[in-house]
Formats: structure tokens, C-alpha cells, sequence
């Protein structure tokens, strides 16, 4: 049944009366009975009152204050009703309403909150009490005081329950556990505020007692609105932050009529947003009308309830037991990283979750690296730490790089590890702080795809400094919000983090330890070598002190250490004492083992360490491998000891030949298989994936897998490829890299004995698996939606049974599917995110089924690289399963999209085409686009074309373009060819696109000059993302206009300003067209944003242009100078006052110099700095009155006010506009600090008066600050 209004929904919650509502402190409105999730908490605003800020009247006589007025001009009322003296009485009449009148916390509210505590809390804020009362005098500060403190008694038997504030207006919150939501509160003030001033003084000179102080604070800009907003922030910035933000904006004016500009909203959306990152949402209201609603069918009814049901079933959720870990993990597979990303998660918000989901999910997570190295033999590896090499880099107090060289099985890894186990310690460098010792690192792998890869290694080094120091991920975010959430995958970008984060001086000083660097793909390798150089390079010839300190240990092979010229390179030579030492105590070890196990006799066990001691071989590994022969065998007397010892391999490769001969005739087609299988995997397999490999022939079902599958398979693996593999964690390795090596080199010698029974080839054995992958995804269980099965069936199955009528509703709706999971009888979960739920079904997903997601996430992959050897027969298949569009291909699809972090909604759209075209499968694009029948009606090959360049698929591309595909037309998010490869730097794909003239259709321009979201086009894209060459292909082209601006004016070489790009900055400037003086939609130029940002060396290239204009001034009138300054950046700030092009004195439109600027941002060098330059400055007056000592006690910046104290030319005494000294405002902030260092300067008036006769300490005692009013009167001698 439908709710008519609140009066009849009243009638349905049991009759209940609405209590009486108290003008000041809290009104209980709905206690339900345990168990309670959370206290809902509404907070008015100015002017306003605990019922009627939330009631909508609903009778005729209602005045309205939305846009449509009634006749006789009802905005007259409105001025005329501020000041009428039938207000005297409103303040006894606040619990009384009509009954029609619907208090909507009261009256909707519970049934949709059934489970929260709603409270209404009211204080006395009007403008003026008229005649009835004198105007309270209490300031925010003194509300939100009481607020806390009543709150705080109500909660006594529920401390720890959350809080979720609903705050309209003026309705500021100190303190929050769960939620606040925000309804038009001006975090940065209203320009309304002017005109409630205004009406204020005329009541005030008809002789009516008025309060301005909280009008005052709601100004744009206004001092305690500020600093209000400011605290808040670092509040909402803090690490240990558990509270979320959600903001509503009005939409509408207070009135038609332009009567002192109430036809503009009251609050503007800049003013009631308080960072920008938060959820914001818009009410079709006015500003008083936003909180009322007359039922539940009001669109901002619904919104709020909405994100109150959101917000209470996250805390519901979070009352429940913790779910098993094991459970939630992937099978076989101990996942700490989920673990780490949810410790971090309760600490962040939505922005910064994102980043570091980013970061987890695209990277292997450091911790699982460690633990599954081989456990070191004590005593081994303590050589390094005397090591004169090592000895020099570890004093070193500059960046500095360790290179260890060795040559396979020589124990790179394990030498690395123990340096990292040393460090991590605590017998760590000198330079490392106590508290910051633990070293970041990454173990590379070529076997496996997350770690492999240069850009991988800087994603798990920064998320490690992220989780070091939580309050680095600014930087982070910083990159998100310019790059988007493909930033992870910009080497620039990433490097700029790192080095950003690093150079954080709460960092401090960092060991960063890459072992096996030479296992990663060379491009992105070579990256990271070149600025690791460059960066010790820069260091070890500076005495600049603010560059990061970092000490690198990076490992590999000889042969890529030479290309190099590293400053220090300890080569691992086995013929030294301290390596053959190691040798000796790891054979000690094994042979230890060996003669518990079979009683030898003494002289047999000094036998064979002498003989193992003397073979010509001595690594690691080959000790490894020669020792396992020694364990397999029961014959134990020195005769068989000299048996086996005489038939030992020499080398390395020679011992991998003994193993493979070794295996019998019966097992070799099996061995080999799984050889092919664990070489040619993207990830380890577990044992339950690979039980699944081995097993799949020709079977239709789940249920026949089964009962084909090895029950003991790690035995089987382990009997047939001995110890050529090891198994971890029920994960499957090869013994070395070194193997892998061997497999593919026999490979390719046909003489080779082994290399038709072992012999591995990349196109073959990615073949194999793919088939294997494809086999598996087209089995019978997967033909409906897996995505739409419930938690209810049988988890110990690996079939799960489908409903016949879901699956009919499904094939009904055709491509589409329904992503809440609602149904018809809707469900629980239905206010969370798809995004959740879909995540939520990719797990479950997961756990039932042992090899979806290998299958799934990498069967595409696997294809594309072995696909030239796919019979007829599966190229068949392939295209079968390549349809996404519905099942079982959607199944697969979705699960990929969903696990790969792409962010944008799944496709419904990917066809085999646009399969084929995304994955790089060159042979089906061929095969479809060579069909007689085949026409692009459905635009497959315009998709496929973007995506295929999004993916930097360049043959594939060029045959689409060949065929006729259009690559101007827009597909995902409006984004085009051009602008998908410029974003992701396919250097080659911007090549084809750029051949030819490239003119749109409709004489909309040229492809190269398109403009895709906020304006931005490809040469801004390539130019924020630091991609130098393909900017210079873009300016290449004759049709390119190198400076079109974006919605906020920003040129590409803006963008190369903000991501530190200076090699692209100088190539664009390069090209005569571009402007270095443009100046954004805020007057800022591009020298400006590289003196706020800190950005040296582009500052100084600017400086070099004699046409560069430096001085120019932005709408506020704040120079580079005045924003180097605020930004505190010390360094630009010298070199821009050196520069002589700059008025250190000016001020900007609001009277504030620089000093000024680097006082409030608490910048104390700077302000010294500044101070030698500009004496008179450092007590100049702003428009406001505020010198740069009012604003250092703003910040409260004890330091900063030292710096202008000891400088002797600033008046300690000098009142602002309210007749506030420096001591006075301090003392009635609390800044204990600060006062003491006032009280020290000779001359201070410490009984000064403000306009309101408040002396510093009767200012500190009605603001309750204990300890700065004994301060005072110690000093009053009182």
C-alpha cells in the first residue's frame, strides 16, 4: 500500500505520539529494542530549530519557500516575518504542529531504520530572540561543545556505538564514529551570510538584543568557518579516520525574486562540498526545503533514507562474526594481502581504497614473496656484513645502489633475503631511524605475470611505504584525481610517487632491496635501472639535502650488471673463502639428515662431505639437486656413497639431463605435461588446479571431472618430476629459473636427445593450457548464469544445480542481466554496491569451482600467444567461448572484467569480434573478417578497432583500419582510438591512427585535435602521462593544434607542469604555437602551478624564457611567488626571489603578501627566508586586518610564530578588526604553546581589552582552556 503522506504513515507505526521536542540539547524520537546498530543524530542549523528544520507543513496556509511563490508577493513576507514580534513566542511552541504535519525523522524515518536510535538535537542560534529573550551569545565552537558533551552522557551505556549526524546548514561536527551528512552546510561559508548580517543591524538599531557571531561565521571565507573547515579536514585526513561523508546540495533558489539575492542558492555547491571526494548528491529543493519531506516518495526522502539503509548495513555486517579467512581465501592459497587491504580499509576513504585496491590487486603482494622462500641454513650468508663493498654502501647517508651479480644457483636470493632479514631486524643501516627500519623489497619472478615487470615492482614498493606511513597516500590520491584509476599502470607516474612519497619526511630514510631484477621484461626494466642511476647519480653529486634518501640492493645475473655502470658491484664468486664456507655448511646441513636417517658410519659421512666440498660445480643449486640423489638412496656404506658421488652430474645442465633421463619411458608423456603446464602458467598452479589440468580428456560435466581427477595428486607430481619441482603452500614451482631456461632451449636443438620428449615450446605449451582452459569453461555446469546461484547449495559439490525458472528469467532478458540481484521479492543487500555484489559472486564463485579462475582470468591470454598452433577444431571453440554476450561466454567474461580492476561497468557488448580484438587474437579477427557473410552491422569492428588500440594490438588494429573500421567514432566513456592509445602510450597504434589527414565527419575538426572528457585531447593525455614520444608524434602531425585548452583552461602544457614532465614541457614549447603564458580559468599560468607544486627544474626552464611572463597575476592576485610560498616550497621561493622578476612585497587582492601565505601554511623556513627580504611584510595588514603573525596563531604554528617573534619588527600587540590581540585569540583557541612564547616578548599588554571587553584570560576561561588561563595568572601574579 502506498503512503500518502507522514500523517498516515504515523498512523501505521503503532499510533506513537511525537514526544515533546526540547529547544536545547537532545529529543529521543525512536529507541528501538535491542540490539541497536547506530544513533541517527539531526543537527539544525541557523536560524533554525530540532522540529521544524526537519518538518514539512502540509496544510494550505503552509508558506512556501521554494521557487514558485504565491500571489501578493510572498518574498516580502519572508523579510518583513525575520523581524516579526510573533516570534516571541516560537521558542514555546516548538513541540507543537498541526497534525498533518509531517516531522519526517519521526514520522518516516523508523520504519526504514528500524534497527537505529533517532535523536534530534536543537541549540539557540537565531539571529536575534527579538523581545522574548536577549539573544544567546555562544559561538559554533561553544554549540558543538555542548553537543559533544550532552552526547556523550546520553551514551554512557553505548559508548561504542556508532553515530551517524545529519546536519542541515550551520550544523558543524567535531566528533563522529560512523557517518555524517552533510545538507547544505557551508564548510567554506555562504555569501548569504551577508544578507542575514544586514537584517541582523536593522533589528539591532530598532533596539531588538541580536547575536552575530555565528552569522559572522558563516561568510565566505570567514575566520572561524575556516578554521572550523580546517580541523575538520585533518580530521577526515586522519589515518585512524572510521567515519564516511556523504553531501547533499540544493538546487534551487530561496526565491524568484532577486530581492538581495535570494534568487541565488543560499549555499553554493563549492561551499557546501567539503573536499570533493566525497559522495555528493543533489535534493531538487531550496535551501529550507531540502530537509522537509511529506513522504516517503520525495526524491530527497529517498536519497537520504537510502544512504542511511547503505551506511546502517555496513555496521550490521560488521557486528557479525568475522567470516573464516580460509574460507574467503582462494583455494590452496593464503591471501595475507586481502588481509592488509582490509586492516587499511577502516582508516581510508572511498578515493584512497580505491588506490590502494589498485595497487594490491595489480601487483603480488610483498609479504607472500618472503614467505615462500627456501629457508636458509643458519650461519650461511653472514659474509656480506663484513664485506668491504657492502661496508661502504651500508654508511652511506646519501641515495646510493648495492649491485650483488652471481650466476644461477649461486644464492642471490637467499643472500637477499637474509640482507633483508638482518635489516628488518634491527641491525640496520645508521642512517635508519629506530622506528622505520624495515626494509621494502621485491622478489621478481619471470614464471610469474605480477612480478615480472618493472611497474609491478614500483606498485609494491610504494603500497609498502603506504602501509609504513599512512598519511603518504596523498600522494597517491593526488595522481588518481589527474590520472584517473589507470595511473597504475604509468611508469612515469609511478616513479614520481615513489619518489614523492620517499622524499616525505615522514618516510625517512629507506633500504628498498629488488632481488632477480634480470627476470623482469626489459622495457619497463630499463626504466626503472635508468632512474634508479639517475637518482643516485643526482644525489651522490648534491648536498641538497631534500632529496629522498634511499638505499638500493638490487641482484641479478652477470650479464645485465655489465650493461650497466652501477657505483658499487659485488660479484658472488664461489671460489671466494666465504661462499665455499656457505657451501660447506649447507652441505653440512643435508648430509646431517642424511646420516640420521641412515645410521652411516662415521668415516662415510666425512667421505662424502669431502667429495660433495670438491666436484666442480659448487652452487646452491647443484648441491640442490646432486644431494637429492644422496637422500633417495637406503645404501649407506662409504662403497655406495663413492657409487653414487662417481656418477654425480658436474654442471648444472648436465644434472637437469640426469633427472629427466631418469624418469621411466611409462611416466614421461605425464612428466612432460605437467613440465608444459608449469612453464607456460601465468601464476603458480596449486595442486587442485593442476589435478584439473591433468585430468580434463574430452569430459562434458563437473561430475566426470571429478571422478577423473588424481586423488593424491601432489604425490603423482612429486613421483614424476622429483626434485625439479617443489611445492610451497600448496603452490607449484620450478626448482630454478635456470630449469626453465634448459626446457626451452632444448627446444629449439632438434639433435637434442631430450627434445622430443621435454623439449618445451612457448606457442605449444601455451596452446596446451589454453585448450586445456577452453575445455573447461565450456563444460555443462558453466551453460547458465553462475553469477545468479546461491550460497544455499552444497559448497563440498563442485556442481551446483540451477533453478530452472531463474535461468528461463535470464535468457528472457537477452544480453542484459539484473546486476542487484532483486528479484521479485527483493532482497536485503539491495542498497549495496554492484560493484560489491559482483566481487561478492566472483568468490563465491571461486571457492566452488577449483579451476574457474585460472580459467577464466587467462585462457584469452594463453591463446594469443599459441594460437598459430590451434587446430580448426578449437579455433572453432575459441570463437564460441569468445561471445560474451551470453553463456557461457558472459560467465567467464564477467569474472575476468571483474578481477582485472578495470574501471569501468562490464560490457554487455563484447561479441567474438570484440573479444578477439581485445585479447590480440590475430587469427580470429582474420577468420571473421574474412567470412563472405560477415558484415559490421552490430559495429563489432568499430569496438573491436578501440579496444584493439586500447590494448596496443597493432596488427590487429592495422587490419581493421585496412577493412574500413572507423576509428573516430566514440565507445567507451566517449573515448576514441586516439585518445585510448595516447592515454596508454601504444606508441605504434598512434602511428597508423595519425597516417592520413584524419578529418571528422560533420566538419568537426581532426582526429588528432578530438576532444574527449572535460576537453581534454590526445597531446594533453600523452602530455600528463609523460609520454615523450608519443607527444611528439601528435606535434608532428600537420593538422594539430598544440594549445587547445580544457574546461578549466588547462593547455597540455599545463599537464606536463602538473605530472613533472619537463622533457614534454620543453616539447611543447618547442613548437611555436604553444604559450607558456596561458593562464587557466583562475588567471594561474603554467609557472604558477609549477611553484605551488615544487617542481624546481621546470620552474627554472621558465625562469629561462625571457618571454615567460612570471609575475603575471591570477583573478585573486597571488603571484608564483605568493604560491610557492603558501606551498612551502623553500627552494622555488629562493630561486624566484634570485630571479629579480619578482616583487617579494606585493600583495594579492585581499592585501596578503607571502609571508603572509607561508604563515598560514605553518611554513617556518620559509617565513624566515622571506623575512631577511621583506622586514616591513612580516607586519603588514590584509584587508581583514590579519597580519602574518594572526595568521601563524590561526595554524596554530608555534615554530612560525617564533620565526616572526625573533625577527623584532612584528607588534605583538596589534588588534585584528574585533579588537583581538595575538595573546587573546591564542588563549581562547587553547594554543598553550603559542601563548607561552607571546608572554616571553618584551612589552606584551597581557590585560588587554577586545571590542567586547574580553581580556586574554577572561577569553581563555570562557572557553574552557584549563591550562592557559594558570598560565595567565601566574603571569597577572593572580
Amino acid at each position: 500500500m502506498a503512503l500518502v503522506n507522514g500523517a498516515l504513515e504515523s498512523q501505521f507505526l503503532g499510533g506513537l505520539q511525537c514526544p515533546k521536542i526540547n529547544d536545547n540539547g537532545f529529543t529521543i524520537l525512536h529507541d528501538p529494542p535491542s540490539p541497536v546498530i547506530a544513533d541517527i543524530v539531526f543537527v539544525h542549523g541557523l536560524q533554525g530549530n530540532p522540529r521544524k528544520t526537519w518538518t514539512c507543513a502540509t496544510t494550505p496556509s503552509r508558506v512556501s519557500y521554494g521557487a514558485e511563490e504565491t500571489p501578493g508577493g510572498s518574498h516580502h513576507l519572508k523579510i518583513r516575518n525575520l523581524f516579526s514580534r510573533r516570534h516571541s513566542n516560537s521558542s514555546h511552541r516548538s513541540h507543537e504542529s498541526h497534525s498533518d504535519d509531517v516531522f519526517w525523522p519521526h514520522d518516516l524515518l523508523p520504519t526504514d531504520c528500524p534497527n537505529a536510535r533517532i535523536l534530534t538535537f536543537g541549540y539557540d542560534s537565531k539571529v536575534t530572540n527579538f523581545f522574548a529573550a536577549p539573544a544567546n551569545r555562544s559561538n559554533i565552537v561553544a554549540h558543538a561543545r555542548d553537543l559533544i558533551h550532552q552526547l556523550k552522557r546520553l551514551r554512557l551505556e553505548c559508548s561504542g556505538r556508532p553515530i551517524i549526524f545529519i546536519a542541515h546548514s550551520l550544523g558543524e561536527i567535531f566528533d563522529s564514529t560512523a557517518a555524517v551528512l552533510f545538507l547544505g552546510t557551508p564548510h567554506r561559508g555562504s555569501g548569504k551570510a551577508n544578507i542575514g548580517e544586514i537584517a541582523r543591524k536593522i533589528a539591532s538599531a530598532s533596539g531588538i538584543d541580536t547575536a552575530d557571531q555565528n552569522v559572522r561565521a558563516l561568510r565566505v571565507n570567514s575566520i572561524e568557518l575556516e578554521m572550523i573547515h580546517e580541523s575538520f579536514v585533518q580530521l577526515y585526513e586522519q589515518k585512524d579516520r572510521r567515519f564516511e561523508i556523504i553531501t547533499f546540495q540544493e538546487t534551487k533558489g530561496f526565491s524568484r525574486i532577486g530581492i538581495l539575492g535570494l534568487g541565488d542558492l543560499i549555499v553554493q555547491p563549492f561551499s557546501s562540498s567539503f573536499t570533493g571526494t566525497e559522495h555528493i548528491e543533489s535534493i531538487n529543493a531550496n535551501h529550507m526545503d531540502m530537509c522537509r519531506f511529506s513522504s516517503k516518495d520525495d526524491q530527497g526522502y529517498q536519497s537520504i533514507a537510502g544512504e542511511l539503509k547503505v551506511i546502517l548495513s555496513k555496521w550490521k555486517k560488521k557486528e557479525q562474526p568475522p567470516p573464516n579467512i580460509e574460507k574467503l581465501s582462494w583455494p590452496g592459497i593464503d591471501t595475507p594481502s586481502q588481509v592488509t587491504v582490509s586492516s587499511l580499509a577502516p582508516s581510508l576513504n572511498d578515493v584512497e581504497r580505491q588506490c590502494i585496491a589498485i595497487l594490491v590487486q595489480n601487483t603480488s603482494d610483498a609479504s607472500e614473496q618472503r614467505s615462500a622462500l627456501e629457508t636458509r641454513v643458519e650461519g650461511t650468508c653472514q659474509w656480506i656484513l663484513s664485506n668491504p663493498l657492502y661496508s661502504d654502501w651500508n654508511v652511506q647517508q646519501k641515495t646510493s645502489l648495492l649491485w650483488i651479480s652471481g650466476y644461477p644457483g649461486s644464492g642471490k636470493t637467499i643472500l637477499s633475503a637474509y640482507i633483508l632479514e638482518y635489516l628488518s631486524d634491527g641491525e640496520s643501516s645508521p642512517m635508519l631511524r629506530k622506528d622505520n627500519k624495515s626494509p621494502c623489497y621485491f622478489f621478481c619472478d619471470e614464471t610469474i605475470e605480477t612480478r615480472r615487470d618493472g611497474t609491478a615492482i614500483l606498485r609494491s614498493l610504494i603500497h609498502q611505504l603506504v602501509k609504513r606511513r599512512g598519511q603518504v597516500i596523498k600522494y597517491l590520491k593526488a595522481a588518481y584525481d589527474l590520472q584517473g584509476p589507470n595511473f597504475y599502470q604509468n611508469f612515469n607516474e609511478l616513479w614520481r610517487i615513489f619518489i614523492a612519497i620517499a622524499s616525505d619526511k615522514r618516510i625517512g630514510p629507506i633500504n628498498v632491496i629488488v632481488d632477480a631484477i634480470d627476470e623482469c621484461e626489459k622495457v619497463t626494466r630499463d626504466r626503472l635501472l635508468h632512474s634508479m642511476l639517475k637518482l643516485v647519480d643526482n644525489s651522490q653529486s648534491t648536498t641538497d639535502t631534500r632529496l629522498p634518501r634511499i638505499k638500493f640492493v638490487i641482484t641479478s645475473r652477470p650479464q645485465l650488471s655489465r650493461l650497466y655502470t652501477p657505483h658499487i658491484t659485488l660479484m658472488i664468486d664461489p671460489s671466494q673463502g666465504s661462499v665455499e664456507d656457505d657451501l660447506k655448511l649447507v652441505i653440512q646441513a643435508r648430509i646431517s639428515g642424511i646420516v640420521s636417517r641412515t645410521h652411516c658410519k662415521p668415516e662415510a659421512r666425512v667421505y662424502l662431505e669431502k667429495a660433495l666440498y670438491s666436484k666442480a660445480d659448487r652452487t646452491f643449486l647443484w648441491v640442490t639437486l646432486v644431494l637429492h640423489l644422496l637422500e633417495k638412496s637406503y645404501l649407506a656404506t662409504q662403497k655406495d656413497f663413492e657409487r653414487i658421488v662417481d656418477e654425480l652430474p658436474q654442471d648444472l645442465t648436465a644434472t637437469y639431463e640426469r633427472f629427466l633421463q631418469r624418469i621411466p619411458s611409462k611416466d614421461q608423456q605425464y612428466a612432460s605435461k605437467l613440465l608444459h603446464f608449469i612453464v607456460a602458467s601465468s601464476r603458480p598452479l596449486t595442486l587442485d588446479e593442476m589435478g584439473v589440468l591433468i585430468a580434463l580428456s574430452g569430459q562434458s560435466s563437473l561430475q566426470a571431472l571429478e571422478n577423473d581427477t588424481q586423488p593424491n595428486i601432489q604425490e603423482t607430481i612429486e613421483g614424476a618430476l622429483g626434485p625439479l619441482i617443489r611445492i610451497w603452500n600448496s603452490q607449484i614451482y620450478l626448482v630454478h629459473l635456470s630449469l626453465r631456461e634448459f626446457l626451452l632451449g632444448i627446444a629449439e636443438e632438434p639433435a637434442h636427445p631430450l627434445a622430443s620428449s621435454f623439449g618445451i615450446g612457448s606457442a605449444k605449451s601455451n596452446m596446451l593450457i589454453a585448450e586445456s582452459c577452453i575445455v573447461y569453461l565450456l563444460l555443462d555446469n558453466f551453460s547458465n548464469d553462475l553469477f545468479l546461484e546461491e550460497d544455499a547449495d552444497s559448497e563440498d559439490s563442485p556442481i551446483t544445480p540451477f533453478d530452472d525458472s531463474d535461468a528461463n528469467d535470464v535468457l528472457d532478458l537477452g544480453d542484459l542481466w539484473d546486476p542487484f540481484r532483486i528479484g521479485e521479492n527483493g532482497r536485503e543487500d539491495l542498497f549495496i554496491d554492484p560493484v560489491i555484489l559482483e566481487a561478492e559472486a566472483c568468490t563465491r564463485i571461486e571457492k566452488r569451482y577449483l579451476f574457474f579462475d585460472y580459467a577464466a582470468t587467462h585462457w584469452a591470454e594463453h591463446y594469443a600467444l599459441g594460437c598459430e598452433l590451434a587446430s580448426p577444431e578449437l579455433k572453432a571453440t575459441a570463437r564460441l567461448l569468445s561471445d560474451a554476450r551470453d553463456f557461457p561466454g558472459l560467465n567467464w567474461f564477467r569474472y575476468f572484467w571483474c578481477r582485472s580492476n578495470i574501471n569501468m561497468s562490464c560490457p554487455k557488448d563484447f561479441g567474438t569480434m570484440v573479444t578477439a580484438s581485445f585479447f590480440g587474437h590475430h587469427d580470429t579477427v582474420q577468420s571473421l573478417l574474412e567470412m563472405s557473410a560477415f558484415l559490421d552491422t552490430d559495429m563489432s569492428q568499430v569496438r573491436g578497432l578501440f579496444w584493439a588500440a586500447r590494448r596496443g594490438h597493432t596488427t590487429i588494429v592495422d587490419k581493421l583500419l585496412n577493412w574500413g573500421a572507423n576509428p573516430d567514432i566514440k565507445v567507451a566513456d566517449g573515448s576514441t582510438c586516439l585518445i585510448a592509445a595516447s592515454q596508454y602510450d601504444h606508441g605504434e597504434v598512434v602511428r597508423l591512427l595519425l597516417d592520413g589527414e584524419g578529418r571528422l565527419p560533420n566538419e568537426a575538426g581532426f582526429r588528432v585535435n578530438y576532444t574527449w572528457q572535460r576537453g581534454r585531447t590526445p597531446l594533453s593525455i600523452a602530455s600528463g602521462n609523460g609520454f615523450l614520444g608519443i607527444v611528439r608524434q601528435l606535434l608532428d602531425h600537420e593538422h594539430v593544434i598544440p594549445d587547445i585548452p580544457d574546461f578549466d583552461q588547462w593547455t597540455p602544457l599545463f599537464y606536463s607542469v602538473f605530472g613533472k614532465h619537463l622533457d614534454v614541457l620543453q616539447a611543447l614549447l618547442s613548437d611555436r604555437r604553444v604559450s607558456p603564458n596561458h593562464v587557466d580559468r583562475t588567471g594561474r599560468n603554467a609557472i604558477s602551478w609549477a611553484a605551488s607544486e615544487g617542481h624546481i627544474d621546470i620552474v627554472k626552464y621558465l625562469l629561462s624564457l625571457i618571454h615567460m611572463r612570471v609575475e603575471e597575476r591570477d583573478q585573486i592576485g597571488r603571484t608564483a611567488l605568493s604560491w610557492a610560498a603558501g606551498s612551502g616550497q623553500l627552494e622555488v621561493v629562493v630561486e624566484l626571489r634570485r630571479s629579480r622578476r619578482f616583487d617579494i612585497s606585493s600583495r594579492d587582492n585581499d592585501g596578503r603578501n607571502a609571508l603572509s601565505w607561508a604563515c598560514h601554511g605553518r611554513h617556518y623556513k620559509v617565513v624566515g627566508y622571506l623575512i631577511k627580504y621583506d622586514r616591513l611584510g612580516a607586519d603588514a595588514e590584509d584587508v581583514d586586518g590579519w597580519t602574518p603573525l594572526a595568521w601563524a596563531l590561526f595554524g596554530n604554528a608555534p615554530k612560525t610564530v617564533q620565526v616572526l617573534l625573533s625577527s623584532g619588527v612584528v607588534d605583538v600587540n596589534k588588534k585584528d578588526r574585533n579588537g583581538r590581540t595575538p595573546l587573546s585569540f591564542a588563549a581562547g583557541y587553547g594554543y598553550l604553546e603559542v601563548v607561552e612564547l607571546l608572554l616571553g616578548v618584551e612589552g606584551i599588554d597581557v590585560r588587554n581589552t577586545s571590542d567586547t571587553g574580553q581580556t586574554p584570560l577572561s577569553a581563555a576561561r570562557a572557553n574552557g582552556q584549563v591550562d592557559v588561563a594558570k598560565t595567565l595568572l601566574k603571569v597577572l601574579g593572580e
